[in-house]
């Protein structure tokens, strides 16, 4: 039986009424805060030659480093752009070479060929005690590792479908205990890598051969799901200096979408803006879809958000089954930044512009400690 949000252990606790700090406490943190916002933000991103990398994903970036920083100027902060390139030894040397007590803008997605490298400049960021946005090393680990990140919702008591890792194509001789159709993607890679729709198999035959296809690409193994045919939406959940915010939620709309295609949300639909893909799958946001669920969407998004530890911002998405029940397909930690993103739009639709969603995000960055 599903417990309620009230009843789990994960659930945050109630509004406490903290001390109130001495005057002298009350100027120090004034001072703090002054001084913070007269020193430049330092930007992190992937520097990479498009002749070698030219990933689609990778290049989305700089559109994310250009509006940030044109964000953090419009409203008084020097921004100081910082290209790390591999490898990670030297990026971190980079990162040491900052003044003691910096604030970071962290766009650092990893390296191509290197997705744990995230993770790793994550921990150096703490291990420095720069201030930093983005999400901690454990809330990017499992964004990388799907079945260990199901298994986190699934001790909080969130919604999410069952699932089966194939490690070895010999394994894919198992049909899953959910049987068919099922949906497979990497299970140790995020920026929707080796989505396909090709993923969507139908018998044991079709399993087999699509497992060995994509292990051969991504070996950390391949997750396998029920495929859900229902509508999919996604939530940003947003960290500022007065609380968390779950953000009106967007809906893929699939109508467009040719009758020979499956109703998946593609790499490429994701991201290559000139594809067929791309152009059948507009996002609309706020969703067109009852209250109810709005409510309902936004809840989860901020109960998963917080279950798997995430800090600054992330994105929750969801498809709901053939019986029409909400299930989380997974945990987004540090999605899509830029200008024309999802998230951008879903601030926008909660009245803030894309400078507010940047300087709220710093702003919360800069009043948590570094550490935490």
């Amino acid at each position: 039986m599903t417990q309620s949000p009230q009843d789990r252990s994960l659930s945050p606790p109630g509004p406490q009424t903290a001390p109130k700090p001495s005057a002298a406490e009350w100027e120090g943190e004034q001072l703090r805060i002054f001084t913070l916002r007269r020193k430049p933000v330092f930007v992190l991103y992937n520097d990479f030659d498009s002749e070698l990398d030219g990933g689609i994903a990778e290049r989305a970036v700089l559109e994310t480093v250009e509006g940030v920083c044109r964000a953090l100027e419009e409203g008084g902060r020097p921004a100081e752009r910082i290209p790390l390139v591999p490898p990670l030894s030297g990026a971190a040397r980079a990162l040491e070479s900052l003044p003691k007590g910096s604030t970071v803008f962290n766009l650092f997605e990893g390296f191509a060929d290197d997705p744990p490298s995230e993770v790793a400049l994550a921990i150096h960021l703490r291990t420095l005690r720069l201030r930093s946005t983005g999400c901690p090393p454990l809330s990017l680990h499992l964004g990388l590792y799907k079945a260990i990140a199901k298994r986190f919702l699934q001790a909080a008591g969130l919604p999410t479908a069952p699932f089966r890792v194939y490690e070895r194509s010999s394994e894919a001789a198992e049909t899953p205990p959910f049987g068919f159709p099922a949906f497979l993607k990497p299970a140790a890679e995020d920026a929707s890598h080796g989505i396909q729709a090709e993923n969507l198999v139908q018998n044991p035959e079709d399993l087999q051969k699509r497992v060995r296809v994509l292990l051969e690409r991504f070996p950390a193994g391949v997750l396998a799901e029920p495929f859900l045919p229902g509508r999919e939406l996604n939530c940003s959940v947003v960290e500022t200096p007065e609380g968390i915010v779950a953000l009106p939620p967007s809906l893929v709309n699939y109508e467009e979408m040719p009758a020979s295609h499956p109703k998946v949300l593609t790499f490429d639909a994701k991201w290559a803006e000139g594809s067929e893909a791309y152009r059948a799958t507009p996002t609309v946001c706020p969703a067109p879809v009852e209250p109810e669920l709005i409510q309902r969407v936004r809840a989860l998004a901020r109960e998963a958000y917080l279950a798997l530890g995430c800090r600054s911002y992330a994105r929750v998405d969801f498809r709901e089954d053939r019986e029409g029940n909400l299930q989380i397909l997974e945990v987004n930690p540090n999605p899509d930044f830029s200008p024309s993103a999802g998230l951008a739009k879903q601030a926008k639709a909660h009245g803030w512009d894309y400078s507010e969603l940047t300087h709220r995000v710093l702003g919360a960055a800069e009043v948590n400690e570094p550490w935490t």
